[in-house]
């Protein structure tokens, strides 16, 4: 089938990026899907604001208005805007990927939509699901990761497939095997190594990182002084370096700043493979949770690399991480302190938490996601629009 995904968000990325840079987990979901349904055999097309069109892991990506841009699909994907189901005329099916709280789906704006290009909908996680109220036809596609978390990191013949270089049938079938073999490996590996008593934190400022910062300065920290928090913030790591952030977060930079004392440090985000390095190499996972985040996009990436995590029970986060085995979901800020002290300062708890996350039963990929997701369009009406 011709699957063609549409976002009209100012990054330009495409199959490579998160490779070579931090970007947002959207982002990533739509490059990690588009490859799922790749190799599954579809002809899979990403229409954002890249550069030039080229392919990258599988699926081709098209800058909007370029000539080699689809007319046609059998399924578009449209990202988060549903005015966007509308970009192509000819489309067999229609859905919209939503990827934050589903309440807009229901405004006098865009409720007529729905009937006009008899659309579906997909959703990222199942409290996502629970809070749409509409009757629209859905499907929980839920959220993966990449294979670079649990696999080495690619070769330098990513060149290759960025600047469109085909391999041959052979070299793809090697490059399979050789993924498959080393993910096998890696899994069979015993994890032996005890972090430092080192947490990260990779929520956005505005989704409790200030309630996370005064419980890091006046509960966690002072009983474990050599504990250090690295806040990974893009915009927070801008703000220290001199630039300018909004308005509501200059605040939340203050306190920031005030808590290094406590070995409070800011980082900038890294590209796939830093990240997967700085979540094995850390001993927690600090997640406020907010009650819009259903994705917890960095959450579920942490699980997978085997760090155990400590939430609130907000949005998506007891999707992601199993609670008692993998991490801990917290009803208040005494016991967001307790066991995170106890992660930090007990090898044996961190051990037998980091190994439960790990296991390879609890991944999440996106050909799982793009194999239920083929079995939805299987099943639904044809409405040639």
């Amino acid at each position: 089938m011709r699957y063609v995904f549409v976002d009209d968000s100012a990054l330009a990325y495409d199959g490579y990026t998160p490779l070579r840079r931090a970007i947002g987990g959207q982002e990533k979901a739509v490059v990690g899907l588009a490859a799922a349904l790749q190799d599954r055999g579809h002809d899979v097309k990403v229409i954002n604001h890249v550069s030039y069109a080229h392919m990258a892991e599988g699926a081709y990506y098209v800058p909007f208005g370029d000539s080699q841009a689809p007319r046609a699909a059998d399924v578009l994907i449209a990202l988060r805007k549903p005015q966007l189901m509308g970009f192509l005329r000819a489309a067999t099916h229609r859905l919209l990927w939503v990827m934050g709280d589903p309440a807009y789906l229901k405004t006098s704006t865009n409720e007529p939509l729905w009937d006009s290009f008899a659309a579906s909908l997909l959703f990222i996680g199942e409290n996502q699901k629970k809070a749409y109220t509409g009757k629209v036809r859905s499907l929980m596609l839920g959220v993966g990761v990449r294979s670079s978390y649990f696999e080495p990191e690619p070769s330098s013949d990513i060149a290759a497939d960025v600047y469109g270089i085909p391999y041959s049938v052979e070299e793809e079938e090697a490059r399979a095997k050789a993924r498959a073999e080393a993910a096998v490996a890696a899994a069979a590996a015993p994890k032996v190594e005890i972090p430092p008593p080192h947490a990260v934190v990779t929520t956005h400022p505005l989704q409790g990182l200030a309630w996370l910062v005064d419980l890091w300065t006046t509960q966690i920290q002072p009983q474990v002084p050599e504990a250090r928090l690295s806040v990974y913030s893009a915009v927070l790591s801008k703000g220290l370096r001199g630039g300018e952030v909004p308005e509501n977060i200059a605040p939340i930079l203050e306190k920031v700043k005030a808590a290094a004392s406590a070995n409070v440090v800011v980082v900038d985000p890294l590209p796939d493979s830093g990240m997967n390095d700085v979540y094995r190499k850390s001993r927690v996972h600090l997640y406020p949770g907010d009650a819009q985040d259903f994705a917890c996009w960095t959450l579920t990436e942490s699980q997978t690399a085997g760090l155990p995590a400590v939430a609130r029970p907000l949005g998506g986060t007891d999707e992601r991480l199993d609670n008692g085995e993998t991490g801990y979901l917290v009803p208040d800020a005494a016991a967001f302190a307790n066991v995170t002290v106890q992660i930090l300062t007990n090898d044996d708890v961190y051990r037998n938490l980091s190994t439960a996350a790990a296991d390879v039963r609890r991944r999440k990929v996106w050909a799982t996601a793009a194999e239920n997701l083929d079995a939805f369009i299987a099943n639904l009406p044809v409405v040639d629009t």
